[in-house]
């Protein structure tokens, strides 16, 4: 289990990301077809591997996630970071609900209390769409590198 200070320093680990990463980025079906994905290995710094993975739903456009995912040296996934599109979300331990734009945060209380590591969010006005949602994830969570590319990415 990850305590809020490792949380912490993985999402300030600094993550290299490029203009070419960007240009790579192609969603694709899922066997499904109901929902697009797209997923990025990306090494840290310090040598930590992560995964960026974007998920957009074929019939509501607003249905989406970009994760952080911070992949452990047993290949254990933890979600960091969650930034969702607008739905229902219900924090089980504050017990507020709310239907908008979220941003899922990993907290070491939630896995303690029996819920997923991920299970906190939080409203915000930052993003509508999934491309934006991958702007402020990338900014949020310390991705580094030529992002000036990021103001004609939509």
């Amino acid at each position: 289990m990850l305590s809020d200070s490792e949380i912490q320093v993985l999402i300030n680990d600094v993550k290299l990301f490029s203009s070419k990463n960007l240009n790579e980025i192609r969603l694709k079906n899922k066997e499904n077809r109901a929902y697009r994905e797209y997923d990025l290995d990306v090494r840290s710094n310090s040598g930590k591997n992560f995964r960026l993975r974007i998920r957009e739903n074929t019939l509501n456009v607003f249905d989406f996630s970009v994760i952080l995912i911070y992949v452990d040296e047993k290949r254990k996934y933890h979600i960091l970071r969650r930034y969702n599109g607008k739905h229902i979300h219900k924090n089980q331990i504050e017990k507020n609900k709310f239907r908008d734009f979220h941003i899922h945060k990993a907290t070491q209380r939630y896995p303690e209390a029996g819920f997923r590591i991920d299970g906190y969010a939080e409203v915000t006005d930052a993003y509508n769409n999934w491309k934006d949602a991958l702007t402020k994830m990338l900014i949020d969570c310390n991705f580094k590198g030529d992002i000036s590319f990021l103001n004609n990415f939509n």
